[in-house]
Formats: structure tokens, sequence, C-alpha cells
């Protein structure tokens, strides 16, 4: 029997600002198909984001590490449903996987995500070298750098990329034991992140990524990269 399902997880309003025909006339770049779209599902409009910078781009390819649900907060969700994108997503909790491959028409591998030899499978699968979408997130952030660090990035390109820095955790964190010198081991602990941001900056710069937004927020909280 299936443990994981989507019933009672929908986001409230609140949390979840969706995209619905009422904000299309807000689009800077209104791209073909967007006015027939019902709503997306990404958390911050990532999907929406490829959409806009690639031009509504149909039958496209995406990586997406750190699936979690299949539609809830899904940066791929909208892709593969609405503009018949082929892809593969990864996520290591099993229960997850299977619930992913029960909902979704492409596949999700189960697997560390930060040790998986993508190489091997690119090659093997045939995936097209110049690959539309690579959605980067995992918890924690210094998870997500591993996992970037795994990819042949000397093979294949990205056209778009969004990368989970969580850096808000470590603004939280500095605030709240700033004071306290007996924590500055936990401030340390959490301005990881801080690193995770620039060294993944450093190295997507260093094969030719242009970052276009940085430090996107959910509800106040900067926490994504966008390539």
């Amino acid at each position: 029997m299936m443990k994981i399902s989507e019933e009672g997880k929908v986001p409230s309003n609140r949390d979840w600002i969706r995209y619905t025909k009422v904000l299309q006339d807000q689009l800077r770049h209104k791209f073909p198909g967007s006015a027939s779209i019902k709503c997306n599902w990404s958390q911050s409009f990532q999907d929406i984001f490829v959409l806009s910078i690639l031009n509504g781009k149909r039958n496209g390819f995406y990586v997406e590490i750190g699936a979690d649900q299949p539609r809830i907060y899904n940066n791929s969700y909208l892709l593969e449903t609405d503009y018949s994108w082929d892809g593969v997503s990864f996520e290591l909790d099993a229960d997850k996987v299977e619930f992913f491959d029960y909902m979704r028409r492409n596949p999700c591998v189960c697997t560390d995500a930060t040790t998986f030899d993508y190489r091997s499978l690119f090659r093997e699968k045939n995936y097209p070298k110049q690959i539309d979408y690579l959605s980067l997130d995992i918890e924690p952030s210094n998870q997500t750098l591993n996992a970037l660090n795994q990819l042949p990035l000397d093979e294949y390109r990205f056209s778009v990329i969004t990368f989970e820095t969580d850096l808000y955790q470590a603004l939280k964190a500095t605030l709240a034991y700033a004071d306290d010198p007996e924590l500055q081991e936990a401030i340390r602990e959490q301005n990881k992140a801080y690193h995770v941001e620039s060294k993944a900056r450093t190295i997507l710069r260093s094969y030719g990524y242009e970052l276009l937004l940085e430090n996107i927020m959910h509800k106040s909280n900067p926490y994504e990269d966008w390539w």
C-alpha cells in the first residue's frame, strides 16, 4: 500500500501563490500558451520562469534533483503535463518515488543524488547535450551543492537552472544567536548556507552560466538563485 499521497497537503493560498489567467497580464513576456495555463505548481513560479526564458518551449527536457511530491511544489509537473516535456527526476525517499511514478509519466530514480553517476545515465539514455532545465533542491542545502558537483557540467549544458540555497536559514540563525557567544558554533553551522551559495555561484560561473535572479524569496525568505 502506498504511504505517500497529496491528500490534505495542498498548501493554502496564503502560502502558495499560484499562476492563473488573472496573472497572465502581469507577465513581462507572454510566451506561447501562457493564456491557457490554468495554474502552475512550483512554489515560486519556477515553472513559469522556465517557460518565459524558453518562450513556451514544447517537447523540452528537464533534470530534476530533489523531486519530493509529483505535483505540489513541483518544478517539472507543468512542463510535463501542459508542454509535453520529457525528463528525469531524482529522489532519495522510496515511498515518494513510488507515488511519483504512480502520478507521473516521466520516471523518478530512487537514489542518493549526491553520489549518483549522472554521466553514465545521461550517456546510456542518450539525453540531449543541451538540457533545457535543471532543478536542484535537496535538504539541507549543502547536499544540493554536493549534487551539483556530481553533475557532468563539462559534457552537458543546461539552458535554465534553479538552485536552492536556503540562505534564509543562515540569516535567521545569525539574528537569533548574534548576542550569545556560547552559540557561535551554531551560527557557523548555519552559515554553511552562505558558503553553499558562494560555492555554487563560483562553480556555475566557471562554466559560463549567468545569474539572472539571485536570492528569490518565499514569504520574505531568500532561498534560491535562478540561472
